[in-house]
């Protein structure tokens, strides 16, 4: 085991990483090694590490988990796909609970999501362009069951998983109807999201370009499909300013009020823990 954990540290190194988290990391790789469990019982091996039962100790020791298996593969080897599963469903429980539910004041911008949904009947205005388009169907329905944040600004399009090696692109599989998210805020915790999407989104995708969002044959950047958001979703609503923080605010107070379980699925998928989610509501 000794070998296995230097080969850890050397993972740890090559990343770039600042020097203190790296230093942090192979603390906790430390002190994970040390414990009685490790790593055959992960329960086991948190409830060493936290006797005193403090839920804030507890959710930064998953966390840590999950972050090194993510940089290190020989770490993450150590675990079946099973158990990293479960200690992702444990952080989700766990940051819920360390964090209450209260809503967060109302934005002067913000809207229902049935309101969002109503913006249907505006798409075939003489003033709607085909992007504009795509863009409500990929954020509001049929979606894809979740908001992501800009991460369709440099998805690229490919036939099947063969030509989506490249982890660091997200792709869109036309063959397969299939997106894969591999890059995105926290892609290091979260891996990669897999989402099969519907025959209706499918009929809006583009079929003549490399990139779901193109600028002169380019990937659009994540700052210009931001506006290009904006800007659809102020035709459709006849000006008013529905930014891409908005959609997501919409869409999480939408989900609030569904079981935790639903509603950890939900944010499993979003790339956000539950915790994360009750944080982007607002009062209907």
């Amino acid at each position: 085991m000794e070998k296995k954990k230097d080969i850890i540290f050397e993972d740890i190194e090559k990343t770039d990483l600042a020097k203190l988290t790296k230093k942090v990391y192979k603390s906790r790789i430390n002190n994970l090694f040390k414990t009685k469990g490790f790593p055959d019982d992960i329960i086991q091996v948190v409830e060493e590490l936290n006797p005193n039962n403090n839920l804030n100790s507890e959710v930064n020791i998953v966390s840590n988990i999950l972050a090194i298996a993510n940089i290190s593969k020989t770490f993450n080897k150590l675990f079946d796909k099973e158990v990293i599963d479960s200690l992702r469903e444990l952080y989700d429980k766990l940051a819920t609970a360390q964090k209450s539910k209260d809503q967060i004041e109302t934005r002067d911008n913000d809207v229902t999501w049935n309101y969002l949904l109503s913006l249907e009947n505006n798409l075939e205005k003489p003033n709607i362009k085909g992007d504009d388009r795509l863009i409500f169907h990929l954020y509001i329905t049929p979606g894809i069951g979740f908001i992501p944040r800009n991460d369709f600004a440099q998805m690229k399009i490919v036939d099947d998983f063969n030509d989506a090696e490249n982890e660091d692109y997200n792709y869109y599989i036309r063959n397969e109807k299939t997106m894969l998210f591999n890059e995105y805020k926290t892609s290091k915790r979260y891996g990669q999201i897999k989402v099969e999407i519907s025959n209706k989104l499918d009929k809006f995708i583009p079929i003549d370009q490399d990139w779901m969002f193109e600028q002169d044959g380019e990937p659009m950047q994540d700052n210009s499909i931001s506006k290009k958001i904006s800007r659809a979703f102020k035709r459709l609503s006849d000006g008013k300013d529905i930014t891409l923080v908005t959609l997501r605010r919409a869409f999480a107070t939408h989900i609030k009020d569904l079981p935790d379980d639903d509603r950890r699925k939900i944010a499993l998928k979003m790339g956000h823990s539950s915790m994360t989610n009750s944080s982007y509501s607002h009062n209907k």
